[in-house]
Formats: structure tokens, C-alpha cells, sequence
């Protein structure tokens, strides 16, 4: 009785040439081309002008799920194990989905003993052809998630949330459950909570648990902008990639550490400062910008690793990356000199550098009030739809009062322009949760006064206040409760 064909994405080796080495025999099957005539060509030249991204510059720019995937072969091997782009998946005999996977464990294991969990997300996400990877790894406690690692073209949308309670949003949810999720109508997935990242264009997400002595320690996560990537593949590589991302996650990071909650020590909203056990530093502390710059470039990243190579794109656009790299050094020797001024002894502990990364350890350096207001907002949030608005309440109290000026108002680089649009709007968010919040229980007083109070400390857009002051006034002589009058 006949099998049917398992799925699998056609690969071969080529050298440092590019030239195909070995040309396994299911992939001669389903390309129909024979082992002999795809032997020492340049594999471009195989494909009716489909371009392999691993080697033709002009495909460089395509989506990666247009493009080949191309890895470094297991040592000793030499050359690049490379895949085709998936939607030239095909039907094989029985075990060509086995042994592709079997293959992508192995190259993966290269990029492990790296000691790199970033590299390793990026090798995970390039040989599943996906635009975006995330790791989420259990906080101690056991009752959220904390992000660890994230890689891909839209890095910047995966954190605007870094955090979440067991059962919210993909990581919590697959996390506290252990089973995966899989979706190729992301846009309309109400599971994902990360608004950023659908504006982003993401069609197709799939996570798995990771899993460690049969207990769930987190999650991973990729996304794709092509819809028609075949969830259950994508389900059987993650599945060969599973070990390696937990074997990654514990040599790099180890758990997760969360110090007790206590005041504000790193202050990004409003003007720049380090709070330290016997001073304060302020922007005047710093004697190179650009360390400052670079600094608060890794607060922002929260503890995941950023490359070199990004970190200069963002400190010193279109310079080469020779001077790039000299700069980087200059800017990270007077950035630590400062960090031991106000945390003795943790220069070089704080700001970590490791195969051309770098990361800061967020836990060790102390509560930051930006990530404080944005965890508090998304408690409230949470609290909200649980019908809990003393809860909500409680929340915002705690997260408004941290909102004392737009992210890094005093830096003048435009590349931290984006993040501090995605805050104003988070602070919009918070004011119009709190007068909903106090409008349901009729208090149009309470809710006058906030906004009143808001204006008067923090930067708002006077439109949008002026239109919430309005309908908070009506809602209020609807209501037959008193009104405030707002103070121009």
C-alpha cells in the first residue's frame, strides 16, 4: 500500500564557491533534476532564474520566505548546507522530512557552541526562512514570562511588550498550556497582543513550548509576512530546533532574575538619569554622547542582545563598518567608565560584550521607569478585561506618575524617534483607560481632574486632550454628576 509523500523543503551543500557538492537524492526527485547535472554547477543556475539569496546579491532584498536559507555545513565538513525557499516544498518519500530535519539540528549545533543564544535564534530564524524569531523564558515565581532573545527585521515591534502573565498573549499562553499555537491569519488572531507587531505584517506565526526535564520553561515564536507558509512543516523544524534553543537559552541567560520591586533607578521618561547609591548622574555625566547614545540603546532592547552591526547603523549611519567598530569601542570604554561612577564594580558586569553583541543586564542595573509604566499599563489593561477596575485602577495609579516627559527627551538622535512615538501613545493610551475606567463607575469629576493633572505635568497632544475634556464633560451632564471645569 502506497505512503503519502512527506513534505520537505529540497536542500543540498555547496561550497565556498557556491557550487553544489552533494545533491541528495530526494531533492533530485522532487526538482527532477538528476545528481549529475546539478553536481560542481552554481546552484542559481539550477532554479529557471529563481535565485538562490544565499549567493545572487539581487535577491538579497526579497522576503526571506522568497529566498534560499543557507547555513554553515557540521564541522569538518566544510562549504554551506542550503534549502530552498518554501514555497518550493515538495512531496518526498518516507523519512526526507526526518532527514531535513536531522540536518538543520546538526548545523544548529554549530551556531550553539557559539555560546550565543541571539546567534542561535538568527540560525533558527534564516533556515526556516522567517522574518521575525522570539524566545520567552518563565520568570521565577512562575506566574509571567520575560523576553530573552529576539532577531529579525521588525526586532523593534517584538518589544514594544516584554513581559507577560502565564495565559496572555502567544508566550504566555503556550507557556502555561505546554502545546503549540500556529496561525496563517495573524492580522485576525486576538491570542497575540502585540499590536506593533501586526502593523508590521506578519500573516503567519507559529510557537512551540520549550520543554526542559518535562517541564515548560518558555516559548519560542517565529513569524513570516507570507501567508502560505505550511504550518505543519514549520511545526517539524521548530521541533528539530526545540533542543537547541533551550540548550542556547540556559548557557547564555540562565533563569531569568527579577529583583524586588522598588523605586525607579534608570529614569528615560522625561530627562535622562542613573540613580545611584550615592549620586546621581545626569546627561552632564557622560563625556561622550554617543556613549549615552549607546546606553540607551540597550535599556531599550531590555536585556536581549543587539549586533554590532546595528548598534552602528543606529550611532553613526552610512560610516564604514572598519571606523564603525573603532567608534563602538571608544563609546563602550567611556560608557562603562561612567556605569562604575554609579554602580561600583559593574562597569564591566553591566554592559556585556560576546561574539559581536552586545546586551545590558537590565536586573542588575535596576527598575527602569519606562519598562515600570509599560508593565503597569499592561496590567491594568489585563485587569480591565478581567472586570477588576479597582485592580486597573490601582495600575495606572502606579504607572502615570512615571510618565514625567517623552522617552529620552533630551536626546537629539532621530533613531530614537520611534520608540518614543510608541510611548506618547502608550501615555495616551493609560489617560484615556483611566477616564473609561472612572466614567464607568460615573465619576466624570475624577476623570476631569486626571486630565487636568496630566496637561499641567506631561507634554499631551492638546487635540486629542481637548476632544477627551469634551466627551468627559457631556458624558458627565448626561450622567447628572458634577463636572469640573479644565483649567486652560
Amino acid at each position: 500500500m502506497p505512503t503519502d509523500p512527506e513534505r520537505f523543503r529540497p536542500h543540498f551543500f555547496i561550497d565556498e564557491r557556491m557550487r553544489v557538492r552533494i545533491w541528495p537524492e530526494a531533492t533530485a526527485r522532487a526538482l527532477g533534476i538528476p545528481e549529475a547535472r546539478a553536481t560542481g554547477r552554481p546552484c542559481w543556475e539550477l532554479f529557471d532564474g529563481a535565485g538562490c539569496g544565499a549567493c545572487r546579491s539581487d535577491a538579497r532584498d526579497a522576503s526571506p520566505a522568497s529566498r534560499c536559507a543557507r547555513l554553515p555545513a557540521a564541522q569538518g565538513e566544510g562549504g554551506w548546507l542550503a534549502w530552498l525557499p518554501p514555497a518550493r516544498i515538495a512531496g518526498g518519500s518516507p523519512g526526507s522530512a526526518f532527514h531535513e530535519s536531522l540536518l538543520l539540528r546538526g548545523v544548529l549545533a554549530e551556531c550553539l557552541a557559539r555560546h550565543s543564544l541571539d546567534e542561535t535564534l538568527e540560525a533558527i530564524r534564516g533556515a526556516c526562512a522567517a522574518d521575525d524569531c522570539e524566545l520567552f523564558l518563565l520568570a521565577p515565581g512562575g506566574m509571567d514570562v520575560v523576553l530573552r532573545g529576539c532577531v529579525g527585521q521588525d526586532r523593534t515591534a517584538f518589544l514594544e511588550r516584554t513581559r507577560m502573565p502565564l495565559g496572555i498573549g502567544y508566550p504566555g499562553w503556550i507557556t502555561a498550556t505546554g502545546k503549540p499555537l500556529t496561525t496563517n491569519e495573524f492580522q485576525a488572531d486576538h491570542r497575540f497582543q502585540r499590536e506593533s507587531v501586526k502593523r508590521s505584517g506578519i500573516r503567519t506565526f507559529i510557537g512551540v513550548p520549550l520543554v526542559e526535564h518535562d517541564r515548560v520553561m518558555g516559548y519560542l515564536g517565529l513569524g513570516w509576512k507570507d501567508e502560505g507558509i505550511p504550518v505543519d512543516w514549520g511545526l517539524h523544524l521548530l521541533g528539530a530546533a526545540h533542543p537547541i534553543a533551550v540548550a542556547a537559552a540556559r548557557l547564555t541567560h540562565g533563569a531569568p532574575r527579577l529583583s524586588a520591586p522598588r523605586a525607579p533607578t534608570i529614569r528615560c521618561l522625561g530627562a535622562f538619569a542613573i540613580v545611584g547609591q550615592a549620586r546621581t548622574l545626569g546627561v552632564a555625566a557622560f563625556p561622550r554622547r554617543k556613549a549615552l547614545d549607546l546606553l540607551r540603546h540597550l535599556i531599550l532592547a531590555r536585556g536581549t542582545a543587539m549586533s554590532r552591526d546595528a548598534l552602528i547603523e543606529h550611532l553613526w549611519p552610512e560610516i564604514d563598518p572598519e571606523s564603525g567598530a573603532n567608534r563602538l569601542h571608544v563609546a563602550l570604554h567611556a560608557l562603562r567608565g561612567v556605569l562604575r561612577q554609579a554602580l561600583p564594580g559593574g562597569g564591566e558586569s553591566l554592559v556585556q560584550h560576546r561574539h559581536g553583541h552586545y546586551r545590558i543586564d537590565v536586573d542588575a542595573l535596576g527598575p527602569v521607569d519606562a519598562f515600570v509604566f509599560a508593565d503597569a499599563l499592561d496590567d491594568a489593561r489585563r485587569r480591565a478585561r478581567e472586570d477588576d477596575p479597582d485592580g486597573a485602577l490601582g495600575c495606572l495609579e502606579q504607572a502615570l506618575p512615571l510618565y514625567q516627559g517623552e522617552l529620552f527627551a533630551d536626546a537629539e538622535d532621530v533613531a530614537f524617534e520611534a520608540p518614543r512615538q510608541r510611548f506618547r501613545h502608550r501615555h495616551r493610551e493609560a489617560l484615556q483607560l483611566l477616564v473609561d475606567l472612572h466614567l464607568r463607575r460615573g465619576r466624570a469629576d475624577a476623570a476631569i481632574e486626571a486630565l487636568t493633572r496630566a496637561r499641567e505635568f506631561t507634554v499631551v497632544d492638546t487635540d486629542w486632550h481637548d476632544a477627551l475634556t469634551r466627551k468627559v464633560l457631556e458624558r458627565g451632564r448626561l450622567q447628572g454628576g458634577r463636572a469640573v471645569r479644565s483649567r486652560p
